[in-house]
């Protein structure tokens, strides 16, 4: 047992004694490195206070970099407003819009020709005036014939009587936009309905096209009109129809009126217009050139044609607005 009076011995690990003396010097943690040793922070730059990098930016210092050579931010602003390297980028962006659509046409030459399309969108205002009108009074137009040059025929903007696809897209547009008044007024609008009425008026379109076709093959008639000559006659009927069903909004009653007059104008248009180009009244179709056809059974069959285009205008126009005009 130990005696409770005797010191107890300092123990070999612990904290030194209060008065023991120190042996590190306390200077050594004021002092900076030794003159000799590399110091990051003596050779950067400084930067004024109060500066901070923007977010999204790298932090680079004031002034010239470790290299001593100055350094230029390279930011997309700067290379804009240089008119050298804007110009450039202004030549390449549209050099590659044009080798797109330069690709774009060359795969359209391949099924269909640009320039016959465009030659159907070659009408200006006093065309589609004068052509509206002629669609809703042709009763009164005297001369029917088409213009032609030496190799192609005249645009439909210098002659009334050619076709064109202008005025029956618009007013497919349009027909489609007054469907959709009317059975809003009638509050039985739904975009569902909308757009069972565009596909049946657009599969109507192709079936009378290839009915037309089928038609002009089984009765072994050789005539000029292009597919695009037949969408164009057959579906100027559009503008007629879309007369009828505004009629109805003024007047229910009135759509049957409006629409037995329209129809009978749109026949009586596309027999007249028709006649010159199916059934000519010699033995010379209307490019001069001979064609035996034209007489005996020939004769017969395009008339049988002709009426039968003709016929079928109202039956469309009856069966494209019974659903959509105002009872």
């Amino acid at each position: 047992m130990q005696d409770q009076g005797a010191a107890m011995p300092y123990p070999q690990y612990g904290y030194p004694p209060p008065n023991a003396q120190s042996h590190q010097d306390p200077s050594m943690y004021m002092a900076g490195p030794p003159a000799g040793m590399y110091n990051p922070a003596a050779q950067a730059p400084m930067s004024p206070p109060g500066y901070y990098p923007q977010q999204g930016m790298p932090f680079m210092p004031m002034g010239g970099g470790g290299g001593g050579g100055d350094q230029t931010n390279f930011m997309p602003a700067q290379f804009l407003q240089n008119p050298v390297m804007a110009n450039m980028a202004m030549q390449y962006g549209q050099s590659l819009v044009g080798q797109g659509k330069e690709a774009l046409d060359r795969e359209l030459n391949k099924y269909v020709a640009t320039s016959r399309i465009k030659y159907y969108f070659s009408v200006d205002t006093a065309y589609v005036a004068k052509k509206l009108a002629l669609l809703l009074f042709p009763f009164t137009h005297r001369d029917w014939s088409v213009k032609y040059n030496p190799d192609e025929p005249v645009q439909p903007r210098y002659e009334l009587n050619a076709p064109d696809l202008y005025i029956p897209a618009m007013a497919f547009v349009t027909y489609l936009l007054i469907g959709g008044v009317s059975l809003g007024i009638q509050e039985r609008f739904s975009p569902e309905g909308l757009g069972i009425q565009a596909s049946t008026a657009l599969v109507w379109a192709i079936i009378e096209v290839l009915a037309i076709w089928v038609t002009l093959y089984i009765m072994n008639i050789q005539t000029k009109l292009t597919s695009f000559d037949i969408l164009a006659f057959s579906s100027y009927k559009y503008v007629g129809m879309i007369v009828a069903v505004i009629a109805s909004f003024i007047m229910p009653s009135a759509y049957h009126l409006a629409l037995i007059y329209v129809s009978a104008a749109t026949m009586f248009f596309l027999i007249r217009s028709l006649k010159v180009q199916i059934l000519p009244e010699s033995s010379h179709d209307s490019y001069g050139e001979q064609n035996t056809s034209f007489t005996g059974e020939g004769s017969k069959r395009r008339t049988y044609l002709l009426l039968f285009m003709g016929g079928l205008q109202p039956l469309m126009m009856w069966w494209l607005t019974r659903q959509i005009a105002r009872p």
